[in-house]
C-alpha cells in the first residue's frame, strides 16, 4: 500500500453514509515540508504557510493573531488539540491539521461536509497508535508475531509499524473500557462504554453501562445484518430509547436521545459501545468508539 492510497481511501473516502460527501482536498506531509501524497486539488502551499503550522504546534496559540494560511487563502484558528491538532473555519468550510510522529495529515472540507465529519476523517487516521494500544511497537526493532503492517513506499508510518495479534497476559479487556473508551477527549469523557460479544456475552464494561436486555441485542443485530431495522421502531439499552440517526449501514450504529446520544461499532467479534451526554459531542463518540473498533478488526476480533 502506498502513502497515496491512504490519501485517496482513507482521508477523501465518503464520510456522508453513501451519500457522495468528501473532502474538498487531502494530503499527508512530512516535518519537513515534504509531501508524501496528495489529492488533485490540494493546495500548492508556501514554505513559511507550513513553517508557520508546525510553529504553532511546537507553541499553540502562534497563528491565532495572524490566522491560518494555506496557499495564500486564510482560515480563522479555532479550538484544537494544543501540539497534536489545529483547526480553521474559512466561510461555510474548514480545514484539520494532524500531526503525527513524523508527519501532518491534512483534510479541508466545504458543505455538506461538517466539521465533525472532517475531523473524525483526519483524526482516525493520524490518531498515534500508541495511545490507543499499548502493545503496538512503534521502534524499527523486531516486531512479535501476528500482524505485521508494512509501508514499502516512503518514511515508516508514525502511527503503526507493527502489532501483536493478542494483548499481552496482563492487559485485559476491561483495561480497552477503562483506557481507551473512557479516555480524556479534550476534557471531556463518554458516560458509559463497554465491548460485547456478539452473542451478547459482556466482555467489559464501566461501571455505569446499562443492563441490557436480549431482545435489545437481537435488534442491534438485526440493524447490522439489516440496515435500517431499528428506524421504525427505535435502538433501546436497558429500556432508554434512542432516536437512530446517520450510522454506517453494517458497520455503525448512531443513536440521539435529548442532548447525548450512543455510537455502536461493529467488529468482527465483537460490539463497542458508547454512550454519551453533553457537553460531550456526537463526533467525539465517534472518534473513541471506531478508532478502538478499527483496530480490533485489523486484529481479527
Amino acid at each position: 500500500m502506498s502513502w497515496q492510497t491512504y490519501v485517496d481511501e482513507h482521508l477523501m473516502c465518503d464520510v456522508g453514509d453513501g451519500q457522495g460527501h468528501h473532502l474538498t482536498a487531502a494530503a499527508i506531509v512530512g516535518h519537513d515540508g515534504s509531501v508524501w501524497a496528495q489529492s488533485a486539488n490540494f493546495p500548492q502551499f508556501k514554505a513559511q504557510e507550513f513553517t508557520g503550522i508546525m510553529k504553532d504546534f511546537d507553541e499553540p496559540g502562534h497563528l491565532a493573531p495572524t490566522g491560518l494560511f494555506l496557499a495564500g487563502a486564510k482560515y480563522m484558528v479555532i479550538q484544537g488539540e494544543p501540539g497534536a491538532v489545529i483547526r480553521g473555519k474559512k466561510g461555510a468550510g474548514g480545514i484539520t491539521i494532524k500531526k503525527t510522529g513524523q508527519s501532518c495529515v491534512f483534510g479541508i472540507y466545504e458543505e455538506p461536509v461538517t466539521p465533525g465529519q472532517c475531523n473524525m476523517v483526519v483524526e482516525r487516521l493520524g490518531f498515534p497508535a500508541s495511545r490507543i494500544i499499548p502493545w503496538v511497537r512503534l521502534d524499527s526493532g523486531p516486531v512479535s508475531p501476528g500482524r505485521v503492517f508494512h509501508e514499502p513506499e516512503g518514511p515508516v508510518p508514525a502511527f503503526v509499524t507493527g502489532m501483536s495479534s493478542s494483548p499481552p497476559a496482563n492487559m485485559s479487556w476491561q483495561s480497552y473500557v477503562d483506557d481507551h473508551l473512557m479516555c480524556d477527549v479534550e476534557g471531556n469523557h463518554l458516560t458509559s462504554a463497554a465491548i460485547l460479544g456478539q452473542d451478547g456475552s459482556v466482555w467489559a464494561q464501566s461501571t455505569n453501562f446499562p443492563q441490557l436486555k436480549p431482545a435489545e441485542i437481537e435488534g442491534i443485530k438485526k440493524d447490522f445484518e439489516e440496515p435500517g431495522h431499528l428506524a421504525p421502531t427505535g435502538l433501546f439499552l436497558g429500556g432508554e430509547k434512542y432516536m437512530v440517526v446517520q450510522g454506517e449501514g453494517g458497520a455503525v450504529i448512531r443513536g440521539k436521545k435529548g442532548p447525548g446520544g450512543v455510537t455502536i461499532k461493529k467488529t468482527n467479534q465483537a460490539f463497542v459501545f458508547g454512550i454519551y451526554d453533553e457537553p460531550m459531542t456526537g463526533g467525539q463518540c465517534n472518534l473513541v468508539v471506531e478508532r478502538l473498533g478499527d483496530y480490533l478488526i485489523e486484529s481479527d476480533l
